[in-house]
């Protein structure tokens, strides 16, 4: 059982500490360190092997205990890397300048170092294995420490496999020798292994792993498994009937290669096969969610833990999936979202499967370069915003050029906001919000609309584009683009349609900016009257040529509450 896992500059990870212990789930989104763990402690692992066999007792080797072992880039199986350095982080194998302590030159080498701490039949062990880099093919192992008992208590009982994401079967696959299956897995093809994984179950234990990797499969799809065969043959056949027959026989069925099925049947059978294959005490699944319909997800990750607890073995799985993070625990989850934490409560692990479901990558590489996130009900009032800002020269323009992150509300009902928010505090706890609506649904009060840190702005006026209309900037916008033959039927238009007082001064909070859609009814049969198409996603070029003094004193108002509600500088 592994309890705690460090690594130090190991890819992304500079210095990293992550808490397991038990089952653990590892959720978060791409990108975030997730299979750079379970990597690192698949590494750790290979270099205990190598270790063992090249320093073990029984190799009595008379070499120098503190000497590593070299490891070349072909021994390198966990994964593919087209040069050693690429193990460090951001590939830097000596220490800068920065890192360097008292009394050290410039370049000793940048030491990376995987320390596993665990549990072995009630006995507690941990280890450090360090890596130096050599060269661009060879890299130097060692344990980090002069009591070498820890590598046999270490190496007791612990046995660790590493599945990585189903990636496609073969047509066609023939017997295949350990060292050639590590490094198909290393390099991501464990699926070119499948067939080698369910011969080695049928051959070691037919009375009892196969018997019980057929009945699985038998619950989940209703499928009948049938012996792989190997003797006399180019390849080995793995078939299946697409049915369970009745009696003896094949009932009738067809019997299938395993290739004619579909992926997550695939991804389900490669799952099965390593657990049966590879009896571990330690089981690296990355993805195993992956191709499966979200109702198998949860049927197939029960299954997982069900045999896990069966066979003693600690699961350490890698997911996206909704499913099976509403499924575990909060405590045996370690969420990746912002930096490793493991979870405390029930609302935290809602956090997260908010998380993986509404933001995109973007969303989440936005929420780490800014403060604050702006909710308004579309792209419009969006590109309003922004261009009355740098109309007005207002301290939020920066943050439009800069750091601006805003998220639709898609539509005039809040719900999306709140969803959307509360998923971002999965990422930063500290983020802020602010929810700008309309004026039209002024009738829903603050408490039904808002959030815990999401205060709730509304627009006076019926709409945004309501800030839009001020005859001299609307003819003075057609004037620009149409000369003067269609800005006097468009002007003519206004004085027909707005009220004298709204006409002669627009600036003023009138009835009838609070009442009237202009979007849908003054705008477009403006334009139409000057003979011109403008939609309304480029109502905002309207704003970007009107002057200060045209812009209502409440969109400056506005602006202001942003700035402190977004926690911009002002």
């Amino acid at each position: 059982m592994i309890r705690k896992v460090r690594v130090r500059y190991f890819k992304r990870f500079e210095d990293q500490e992550f808490d397991l212990s038990d089952h653990i789930v590892l959720a978060g989104p791409n990108n975030s360190g997730m299979t750079t763990l379970l990597q690192a402690i698949a590494t750790w692992n290979l270099a205990l092997q190598r270790w063992k066999a090249k320093r073990g007792a029984e190799t009595r080797s008379r070499a120098k205990q503190r000497t590593g072992i070299p490891m070349t880039r072909k021994d390198f199986t966990v994964l593919s890397l087209r040069e050693m350095k690429l193990l460090w982080t951001n590939t830097g194998t000596g220490l800068t300048k920065d890192e360097l302590k008292d009394g050290e030159h410039f370049g000793p080498p940048r030491v990376l170092a995987i320390s596993l701490e665990g549990e072995t039949e009630g006995e507690a062990w941990e280890l450090t294995f360090e890596f130096r880099y050599q060269s661009t093919e060879q890299v130097y192992v060692r344990p980090a420490t002069e009591d070498y008992d820890r590598v046999k208590r270490a190496s007791q009982g612990l046995s660790v496999v590493h599945v990585p994401p189903f990636s496609g079967i073969g047509a066609e696959e023939t017997g295949l020798d350990q060292d050639y299956r590590d490094l198909l897995i290393g390099q991501g093809k464990p699926g070119d292994i499948l067939r080698n994984l369910l011969l080695e179950v049928h051959r070691n234990s037919p009375d009892t792993g196969w018997r019980d990797l057929c009945q699985h499969i038998q619950d989940i799809f209703g499928y009948t498994l049938l012996p792989p065969q190997y003797e006399g043959m180019p390849f080995i056949l793995c078939e299946y009937l697409p049915g369970v027959p009745e009696g003896r026989g094949l009932g009738g069925l067809a019997r299938l290669d395993i290739a004619s099925a579909g992926s997550g049947f695939h991804q389900v059978l490669m799952l099965l096969a390593f657990f049966y294959a590879k009896p571990s005490t330690v089981l690296l699944l990355d993805e195993p969610d992956a191709h499966q319909h979200i109702i198998l997800q949860k049927q197939i990750y029960d299954t997982l833990r069900r045999i896990a607890a069966q066979r003693g073995c600690q699961l350490i799985i890698a997911t996206h999936s909704e499913v099976v993070i509403d499924n575990t625990s909060p405590d045996q989850i370690l969420s990746f979202f912002h930096k490793p934490h493991r979870l405390g409560s029930d609302i935290d692990r809602e956090q997260i499967s908010e998380a993986l479901e509404r933001l995109p990558a973007v969303d989440l590489l936005l929420a780490e370069r800014s403060n604050g996130v702006l909710y308004v009900e579309g792209q419009t009032d969006f590109d309003l915003l922004r261009a009355w800002a740098e109309v007005l020269s207002h301290p939020l323009k920066q943050w439009f050029r800069d750091k601006a992150f805003w998220h639709s509300n898609q539509g005039r009902h809040p719900r999306e906001a709140r969803g959307h928010f509360f998923a971002l505090k999965a990422i930063r706890p500290e983020m802020r919000g602010v929810l700008l609506l309309d004026g039209d649904n002024r009738e829903l009060p603050d408490r039904e609309v808002g959030a815990e840190g999401l205060p709730v702005l509304r627009w006076p006026r019926y709409e945004a584009e309501s800030y839009l209309v001020h005859p001299a900037a609307l003819v003075r916008f057609v004037r620009a683009r149409t000369g003067p033959l269609f800005a006097g039927p468009a002007e003519g238009y206004l004085r027909d349609q707005i009220p004298p007082a709204v006409y002669r001064n627009p600036l003023e909070p009138h009835d009838f900016f609070r009442g009237t859609p202009v979007s849908k009814t003054l705008l477009p049969g403006f334009f139409k009257a000057a003979d011109l198409r403008v939609p309304k996603e480029e109502y905002y070029l309207v704003a970007e040529q009107m002057t200060p003094d045209e812009v209502p004193d409440e969109v400056r108002e506005k602006l202001d509450a942003l700035v402190t509600a977004l926690g911009v500088s002002a």
